[in-house]
């Protein structure tokens, strides 16, 4: 009998611990929204449109799109740039620079 508990402890253990490195690891990779901040941080325009982009395509978000806009500006592509201002705007008529320099500040 204490060989069949000893046995179910084990896997219980060991359960809860594969549990645990999974998630750790699950939430120790950076999304491409996080890539894209950190590039956009050090003024690394070019791959942090990279990362918006793939972003957006599976979350429209508002700031994601802002951020594109300032950073294809920078990079003088300013057409382009219109387009995802634009759509920032649609998407959340409130945006402005303020709160997404905010935004940059709590992601520091």
């Amino acid at each position: 009998m204490k060989t069949i508990c000893d046995k179910w402890q084990t896997r219980f253990i060991l359960s809860v611990v594969s549990v645990f490195f999974m998630l750790s690891f699950a939430f120790a990779q950076e999304t491409s929204y996080d890539k894209a901040i950190q590039a956009y941080l050090k003024k690394d325009f070019k791959t942090a449109v990279k990362y918006l982009k793939e972003y957006v395509e599976k979350k429209p978000d508002p700031y994601a799109y802002y951020l594109m806009g300032y950073a294809l500006y920078k990079m003088k592509r300013h057409s382009e740039s219109a387009k995802y201002f634009q759509e920032a705007y649609t998407i959340d008529p409130t945006i402005s620079p303020k709160s997404v320099k905010e935004l940059l500040k709590k992601k520091c």
